[in-house]
């Protein structure tokens, strides 16, 4: 037992520095990325409160425009969701050797990542046509949203290049109970976009129900902008 530990140790030795083995360096990286983007995001979701938290504000005299969110962000965050659950059970599925399983989770969430890329550009697209009837951007919270929204949009994608690449492996029966390190860093990779974007749209929810509640703001949505496509209050749409 000691003989095989020191030759393990010494395969694994580089000069006077023992190298950790590849998956182990590769998971290493990963939870560094993923810490990084946390930063990031926890950074840029504080900033979109100050800016709000500053707007409506009974000292600063502005008067702020409603703000209403796209419904499509309900169904999208669903989707979301749907693509990390899906990629949870090709994770298990691989880790019980359940290759078919592996295969059509891999698809599902392929397709729910798709879908959920269609109907957030459609959401992006009410935030920038809302912020474009606002008298004034600087008074507007639609364009910020927006800015965040994007953010998280551009990691989504990247999100889905490692997606088809999953599928790809997934259907080269490349994953089981030994090898699923890509399987494993997709998913977890997923797991943090789902709890950025919940993060993000309840700041979305709490901001607008603050900005709306706001005795002195002024509307944004103009009479010939259809309000069925905005939720009119977050916090009723939430009760």
């Amino acid at each position: 037992m000691e003989s095989t530990t020191s030759a393990s140790v010494k395969k694994n030795r580089v000069g006077n520095v023992i190298v950790l083995p590849q998956d182990a360096r590769a998971a290493q990286g990963v939870w560094l990325l993923l810490a990084s983007l946390s930063i990031f995001f926890v950074s840029s979701i504080l900033l979109y409160v100050v800016y709000v938290a500053m707007r409506i504000a009974p000292e600063s005299g502005m008067k702020p425009h409603s703000f209403h969110l796209p419904k499509s962000f309900l169904p999208s965050t669903l989707l979301l969701v749907g693509v990390s659950g899906a990629l949870e059970w090709a994770l298990r599925a691989a880790r019980r050797d359940r290759v078919q399983d592996v295969k059509r989770a891999t698809l599902a969430a392929f397709i729910m990542g798709m879908l959920f890329m269609a109907i957030q550009s459609e959401g992006m697209y009410r935030l920038i046509y809302a912020a474009s009837q606002a008298s004034s951007l600087r008074n507007s919270a639609y364009a910020l949203t927006f800015v965040l929204a994007l953010l998280h949009a551009l990691h989504v994608v990247g999100g889905i290049v490692g997606l088809v690449s999953t599928l790809f492996n997934a259907y080269r029966y490349k994953y089981d109970h030994e090898r699923h390190f890509g399987l494993r860093f997709c998913t977890l990779y997923w797991h943090f976009l789902d709890i950025v974007w919940v993060l993000l749209l309840a700041s979305f929810f709490i901001s607008g129900a603050l900005i709306n509640r706001n005795p002195s703001n002024e509307t944004a949505l103009r009479d010939h902008v259809d309000r069925s496509l905005y939720v009119v209050d977050p916090i009723d749409q939430l009760s």
